[in-house]
């Protein structure tokens, strides 16, 4: 287990910029080479480059877990071809593939792990797509008076934060959708509500925003089981 406290690009942002699941991660080309050598001893997985459109917004792009990735129109083909020729070194198995959707904040809109998937009803028409290249179950569902699933929560195969004013009932429906035992109510950096933005995190490692404080921290963790 490990967990680091860091800032990207000088910002405690840190899901913005990175994709991480149980079987590899992704960062932007232009992360500095100390950044980079940070990440590398926090998470034992294979890291790689990657920009969408030339932007190093990864995390807000992308939604993935060990058997797919979701990628938005707006992938350049080189971009496209060069996570391929990475991954299929790594795994054959794993689905990769670009969705025509309008709404292509895919890390916004998607919540997911290796059990299950939650999406945005702005994805409806791509719902069995979604579902087909994570290969989980995939329902349309959104919560706390808000249609980002993907920003306002983060889980991996333990456990899910979510955002603050989520009820008890979307609490006890995202449980069982993504099959985990631990879920629970959080913040990162100092009160903000969009989970997302500020943690990274697979089973075994998470990076965490800078500003997150001690109470957070521990929440965090203990939720995620870091």
């Amino acid at each position: 287990m490990s967990i680091l406290k860091y800032q990207i690009f000088g910002r405690n942002t840190v899901g913005v910029y990175l994709e991480i699941n149980n079987v590899y991660g992704l960062y932007p080309p232009t992360l500095l080479k100390s950044t980079l050598n940070e990440l590398k001893k926090n998470f034992d997985i294979p890291l790689y480059p990657l920009s969408i459109n030339n932007s190093h917004l990864i995390g807000v792009y992308i939604a993935s877990n060990k058997n797919g990735i979701l990628l938005p129109h707006i992938t350049r083909d080189d971009e496209l071809e060069s996570l391929k020729s990475h991954l299929n070194m790594l795994d054959k198995s794993i689905n990769i593939a670009t969705l025509d959707s309008i709404d292509n904040a895919y890390g916004n809109l998607i919540l997911c792990n290796d059990k299950g998937a939650i999406i945005s009803s702005f994805l409806k028409d791509h719902q069995k797509q979604i579902e087909d290249i994570l290969d989980v179950e995939t329902v349309i569902y959104e919560f706390a008076d808000m249609n980002l699933p993907g920003s306002i929560s983060l889980a991996n195969n333990k456990g899910c934060v979510v955002h603050p004013l989520s009820n008890d009932d979307d609490v006890e429906y995202i449980s069982s959708i993504l099959k985990i035992k631990a879920i629970d109510v959080s913040t990162v950096n100092r009160g903000i509500p969009y989970i997302a933005s500020g943690v990274v995190a697979n089973d075994n490692s998470g990076i965490f925003g800078l500003a997150c404080t001690g109470p957070e921290m521990m929440r965090l963790t203990n939720i995620l089981g870091l």
